[in-house]
């Protein structure tokens, strides 16, 4: 998946490296809860012989797919329209722009382009911040105060960044950053904090 230019996968890259490749519906298709996913082994001269056998041995004792999603995939690879494609990039680089506009002049975080995803980036800067020392603070605080919710990346083993996923309609996308400005203003360096949504609701 790339917004711009043309994606190429690591297995055409070279003729001698064995590379693995992972897919999965989620990201190019758009559906995370389906928990679909495959492993692709490029080695042209056969050095992951006994790699493979470990690999379908993994395989068979992790839980996977139902049947009905499973007999659905070969449907899905060989017939979704290019159309299909061009749009979901098209829709997720006009929601990365938005929030990255919207965003990117917030002093207490920093938003982080993708060149292709379904989520973005969005890093913490902690320091900039009177009460909160880390990705999960911020999160916990947000949920709390303004019902936004991005993914803590320390789970990632990233800190002090969060996930932001761009699959969702454009006003809620917009809303969703007016709230995480508002947020940051409120916790900001010397700033007295305002009440949350939940506190203020009748």
């Amino acid at each position: 998946m790339a917004f711009e230019g043309e994606s190429k996968s690591f297995g055409e890259l070279t003729i001698n490296v064995p590379v693995l490749s992972c897919g999965g519906l989620a990201k190019r298709w758009l559906v995370p809860g389906w928990r679909v996913g495959w492993l692709i082994v490029h080695d042209r001269h056969n050095r992951l012989s006994e790699v493979r056998v470990g690999l379908t041995k993994l395989c068979q004792v992790i839980l996977g797919a139902n049947v009905l999603i499973q007999g659905a995939i070969p449907d899905i690879l060989a017939n979704t329209p290019k159309s299909f494609y061009v749009d979901t990039l098209k829709r997720l680089k006009n929601a990365a722009d938005i929030v990255y506009e919207e965003l990117k002049d917030v002093p207490q975080i920093k938003p982080i382009m993708p060149q292709g995803a379904m989520y973005m980036m969005i890093q913490i800067k902690v320091d900039e911040f009177e009460d909160i020392e880390n990705d999960m603070e911020f999160v916990e605080k947000l949920i709390t105060e303004q019902s936004v919710f991005p993914l803590p990346a320390n789970i990632f083993g990233i800190p002090n960044y969060v996930r932001l996923v761009l699959t969702v309609p454009e006003d809620i996308i917009r809303e969703a950053c007016k709230r995480i400005a508002e947020f940051c203003e409120d916790h900001k360096v010397n700033r007295r904090r305002k009440r949350s949504r939940m506190e203020i609701a009748p």
